[in-house]
């Protein structure tokens, strides 16, 4: 009897325990360098993020023509939507801080990500408008 309280105990614990995690809410990466940006979605709402990143990354990658493009965000003054891609893309110009602008396009389904003061922020590049970097 005292055996199979004893194990009962310890089952409940595990289960306990085992149910213990991590904070709601998913991660986003948190970058070295601390990229601050504001995102217009397709929706005209503006939201600002600090330690954006690219699917991670501190620098987009994506096609341009039939080849394969990486441009930093220390380059980057702003992104744009021109419409959708062929193919699961949508097109972008960036506009680097050159003043040169570059035409890229993004899978649908890549990411941007940042924090917020509300929270953690992951949107789609299908449904980006617009990234300005501060």
């Amino acid at each position: 009897m005292r055996r199979s309280l004893w194990v009962l105990t310890a089952v409940f614990c595990w289960v306990m325990l085992v149910g213990m995690g991590k904070a709601p809410g998913p991660e986003v990466p948190m970058p070295e360098i601390d990229f601050k940006a504001t995102v217009r979605d397709d929706q005209g709402i503006a939201t600002k993020v600090s330690h954006a990143s690219w699917e991670g990354n501190i620098y987009f990658t994506g096609t341009r023509g039939k080849g394969t493009v990486t441009i930093s965000f220390e380059k980057v003054k702003k992104l744009a939507a021109t419409g959708s891609g062929s193919e699961n893309k949508v097109d972008f110009q960036i506009t680097l801080k050159t003043g040169d602008v570059v035409a890229v396009s993004f899978d649908n389904d890549a990411k941007f990500l940042g924090s917020t003061n509300f929270g953690t922020y992951r949107i789609l590049a299908k449904n980006i408008k617009e990234i300005a970097f501060e």
